[in-house]
């Protein structure tokens, strides 16, 4: 059923591409295929450099690493996030995820796509962050695999989603501190023996929403490497600082 939605909702835009801006409503000028105007796109909270060499994070000089990740350290390689998770991003995710409007994963994912292409990874294969079948039967889809598909499409890269597995259905991590959100998602996702060989030696690109402690990433991060990935990169809508 979800699928079919999705296809109609993909055609639908392709017959009756979007005439105004998601966010003011007002008119779209031409070519804005991201479906948000000039006005609002220069309003949006990009994450510009100097960022974190690790994390993201706004940093106050370029080659810096930031305070948490001196102290905690990641899993993952490196991260790059496009957007702060201000009140304008917020919404347009819980839009997204929660409202029904499939079609801004093709939105969000057109930004993660130009910062993809801007950075220097060299990435074999896209991996969406998992949901739990319990929670994707209850959401209907996983919002990480379509952001996923886009940026497959966009950029010519394998998207693989059957090879990282969510094996716990964890308790949902709003409210939990750093420490919490660790240990909640302890032994959360697991790889079969059968798939670790498509992982040696591979760059991944680790697909999610939003980037807040990174426990998630690290998780499945901790993961794909002992499966044998050489480097593990993490691409998200939003980066909570």
């Amino acid at each position: 059923m979800i699928k079919a939605r999705l296809l109609l909702d993909a055609v639908l835009d392709i017959l009756y591409p979007r005439i105004n801006c998601i966010l003011c409503d007002k008119p779209l000028e031409k070519g804005a295929a991201h479906g948000i105007c000039n006005h609002c796109t220069d309003t949006l909270p990009f994450i510009y450099p100097p960022r974190c060499t690790v994390c993201s994070k706004p940093t106050e000089a370029e080659n810096l690493m930031c305070k948490e990740c001196r102290l905690h350290g990641h899993d993952y390689d490196q991260a790059l996030a496009v957007f702060e998770y201000s009140i304008t991003i917020r919404e347009l995710i819980h839009r997204y995820k929660y409202g029904g409007e499939y079609s801004l994963s093709r939105t969000l994912g057109y930004f993660m796509s130009e910062l993809l292409k801007q950075s220097t990874w060299q990435v074999d294969m896209i991996i969406p962050v998992p949901l739990h079948k319990n929670r994707l039967k209850s959401r209907g889809f996983n919002q990480s695999a379509l952001l996923g598909e886009y940026l497959s499409r966009r950029n010519g890269i394998p998207c693989e989603q059957e090879i990282l597995i969510r094996s716990v259905d964890t308790k949902t991590q709003t409210g939990f501190n750093r420490y919490s959100r660790a240990v909640n998602l302890k032994n959360a996702f697991t790889i079969a023996k059968s798939d670790e060989i498509k992982l040696k030696n591979r760059n991944i690109l680790l697909v999610d929403d939003v980037h807040t402690t990174g426990a998630t990433a690290d998780s499945c991060s901790k993961v794909l490497h002992r499966a044998g990935a050489n480097k593990v990169y993490v691409l998200t809508t939003a980066l909570v600082l």
